[in-house]
């Protein structure tokens, strides 16, 4: 291996003179060719020489002359390979100084080993003292000198590439000529093109079963450390491969990697992935169709998976027949940066596979891979998943469009079936089968993607909520639309209640809006499209009846429901905040919205605890304790102009609002919840009006009034009807007219 030293004295310009050389012996070959050609060759081929002895002369002649065609093809591809090793050993070597800069500006110094420490000549004594002291110190210093380090063995792996890539050059591949070591006619110039064809034999004689010696398993590794990220390097050695080969290959790897070298078959996992994503970066290469189309047929065929932990031989069909595109997916999930375009194709074409056979995906026998998650037994759902570290390209997927164009939402979340009861484990001579309740599985890709399309936002990252593009919103109306036909969006799937949750938080604007049932502009879009754009901030409405439903849906999940509460808290007090005060029509409609969205709140609430009736209090007490926790800065807005035309608040002044009553509400919750164990209680289940009446104390108090004034208790309890009615109108969607 290369040293820090070698790197960082090397003359690179060597590279650039030497090629140039060799390309004056291409040209000098081609000279002596023509001359060979005009006096040696014609001599042999005119006709006045004749016998056995020209019948063997002009085979030697001809043989001749070919080698010093394939002189200059050999000198051409040594000088483009020497070209392509200056470009590419000077860029890193860019880099290794570049890091060293880095270093340095970080108050270090770096020896001539590259090894990285604290100059202390550049701080005073005092400085110097606190610095030595400092625990983190040796970890600092580690830190940039593995900096450094990872900048030098980049180079390191360039030059074994351009090793190879010489040595292939110069390697006679016609053997069967009668000439020893003649010069290579087939020299390739691309060192990425040369070290794509190492990698495939050396792939492939792991997928005929053999084993790699220490020394090729180092080489097998850089190859793909150095090049994952070259198309020609990528789309080389995978169209060697072959889906099919592709597919067998990641295979392999998921068997040895349950072997004692688990480590570097990993570590190849992720090289072979990270491989195919930058081969089908570009759907306009040629590679991109064929390599499409042939997944198509290896994608559906089936393959044996788990050889190793059986000690079933690959190939005998005795295994688990996982489909290719199954073992696709799970190998996907270790790399990065796939295309849209082709991870759009790709669950297309799981999808039209399993239209055609709907139990395509179903795994018999027994099969570790389903029940630690790590195996995609479900393509498409692992597929959507991969999807949602993208939310741009999980939208586009996901997205009705505005013409209704797009059925990809309808098919998964009203025609797919989801049903694993095929996915059987045999645990001596017990079955069990897999369904939508056992199985932790089932639509978690697709949740994730959901979130990711309706929202903009990786899930599980923080972000501001609100402030959505018409593609986002119109994800969200027709989730919502789609998943209570029939009125049953209460029953959804229990993978997507923690999805809807989160997506429900960060619509919290509009479902204000929606809940509050004073807004014209809600009531109307929510009969049309349910999308539109206001003064440039987009829009999403559904009827208030149709929100209840899905709201209740996700109640099933204290957490999920507990984090829409927070958001509406937040958001009312925000919204009393930003209200002018002094206006008595504006301060009444605030309240009266607010009352409203509570109201929805309470009915969604006492239905769950009907339902719950034993759990009941168990259940509110796990959505008080994860309310509390999304409290506070954790949650935030997108600032826009809010469609009463006010300025948007400060979070520090809506705080403030929150702070009055908060653990009161949390206490009246339980208490509430408990004594709901009798059925009639649950008719005056109003700890959402109290939580109203707490942010308006709030409220008053920052506008200068006292809680016990007149003011403050005249509005105290002023929406208390808007409350009720509401209340009433969310059980009457849910069936509960009568509670």
């Amino acid at each position: 291996m290369l040293t820090y030293h070698q790197v960082m004295t090397v003359d690179l310009s060597f590279l650039e003179t030497a090629a140039k050389q060799w390309t004056e012996a291409a040209k000098q070959f081609s000279e002596v060719q023509k001359a060979y050609q005009q006096q040696v060759k014609t001599a042999a081929t005119d006709g006045t020489w004749t016998g056995v002895a020209n019948g063997l002369g002009q085979i030697q002649v001809g043989m001749t002359d070919e080698q010093f065609t394939a002189a200059q093809t050999e000198a051409k591809a040594i000088a483009s390979i020497l070209r392509d090793a200056h470009t590419q050993l000077k860029d890193l070597h860019g880099k290794v100084k570049s890091a060293v800069a880095d270093a340095v500006k970080a108050g270090m110094k770096v020896s001539e080993d590259g090894r990285a420490s604290y100059d202390f000549s550049k701080v005073s004594k005092d400085d110097a003292f606190t610095i030595k002291h400092d625990p983190d110190l040796h970890a600092t210093e580690l830190s940039w000198t593995e900096h450094i380090a990872a900048a030098v063995k980049a180079v390191d792996d360039a030059d074994q590439g351009v090793k190879v890539a010489l040595q292939a050059a110069v390697r006679d591949s016609n053997l069967i000529d009668g000439i020893d070591n003649g010069f290579n006619a087939k020299a390739e110039g691309d060192i990425e093109k040369v070290e794509a064809e190492e990698a495939k034999d050396l792939s492939t004689k792991l997928n005929s079963g053999e084993k790699l010696s220490a020394k090729e398993m180092a080489e097998y590794q850089r190859l793909f450390r150095d090049n994952q990220d070259d198309k020609t390097f990528s789309q080389t050695f995978l169209a060697g491969m072959g889906p099919k080969g592709t597919i067998e290959l990641a295979n392999k790897y998921f068997d040895l990697a349950k072997g004692d070298d688990k480590e570097n078959f990993r570590a190849l996992e992720k090289g072979l992935a990270t491989t195919l994503a930058t081969a089908t970066k570009s759907p306009s290469d040629p590679f991109y169709d064929t390599w499409r189309e042939g997944l198509k047929k290896a994608g559906v065929e089936k393959y044996d998976l788990d050889a190793v932990d059986n000690k079933i031989p690959v190939g005998t069909g005795q295994g688990q027949g996982a489909r290719g595109y199954q073992s696709l997916v799970t190998l996907m999930k270790q790399g990065r940066g796939y295309s849209s375009q082709f991870l759009s194709d790709l669950t297309d074409d799981m999808i039209a596979a399993e239209r055609k056979d709907k139990d395509i995906w179903d795994l018999y026998g027994e099969f570790s891979g389903k029940d630690d998650g790590w195996f995609a037994n479900d393509p498409v759902d692992g597929a959507l998943d991969i999807m949602s570290h993208d939310p741009k390209t999980a939208t586009g997927y996901l997205d009705p469009k505005a013409d209704g164009g797009n059925d990809r939402l309808k098919y998964l979340l009203q025609d797919r079936d989801w049903d694993l009861k095929n996915t059987t484990n045999w645990r001596g001579n017990i079955e069990t089968v897999g369904d939508d309740a056992s199985d932790a599985d089932v639509r978690g890709g697709f949740g994730r993607a959901l979130e990711a399309a309706a929202t903009g936002n990786v899930p599980g990252t923080d972000h501001p909520l609100g402030g959505h593009t018409e593609a986002e919103a119109r994800v969200m109306h027709d989730t919502i639309k789609l998943l209570n036909k029939d009125w049953k969006g209460d029953e959804m799937p229990a993978g997507l209640r923690s999805p809807l949750g989160h997506m429900l938080m960060d619509y919290t604007p509009d479902t204000h809006e929606i809940l509050s049932r004073t807004n014209e502009n809600y009531k109307i879009h929510a009969d049309g499209g349910g999308v539109w754009s206001d003064d440039g901030t987009v829009r999403m409405a559904v009827s208030p009846e149709e929100l209840s439903r899905i709201m209740r849906g996700v109640a099933e999940d204290p957490n999920a429901y507990a984090g829409m509460y927070a958001a509406e808290r937040q958001y009312a007090a925000e919204t009393l905040a930003r209200t002018d005060f002094k206006n008595p029509n504006d301060r009444t409609a605030a309240i009266n919205a607010a009352s409203s969205t509570f109201g929805f709140y309470d009915g969604v609430t006492s239905d769950i605890l009907f339902d719950k009736r034993d759990k009941a209090v168990q259940w509110a007490t796990d959505v008080r304790t994860a309310s509390f926790l999304m409290t506070g800065g954790a949650l935030n807005f997108v600032p826009d102009k809010p469609l009463g035309g006010h300025l948007p608040v400060a979070a520090d002044i809506a705080g403030s609002l929150l702070y009055y009553g908060m653990y009161e509400w949390g206490k009246d919750y339980a208490a509430q919840a408990n004594a709901s164990a009798a059925l009639d209680n649950m008719k005056v289940f109003d700890v959402g009006q109290r939580q109203v009446d707490s942010l308006v104390v709030g409220w008053t108090h920052q506008h200068g009034e006292d809680a016990d004034s007149g003011l403050t208790r005249t509005l105290v309890g002023s929406g208390q009807e808007r409350h009720d009615s509401a209340r009433r109108e969310a059980l009457q969607a849910l069936g509960r007219p009568g509670v």
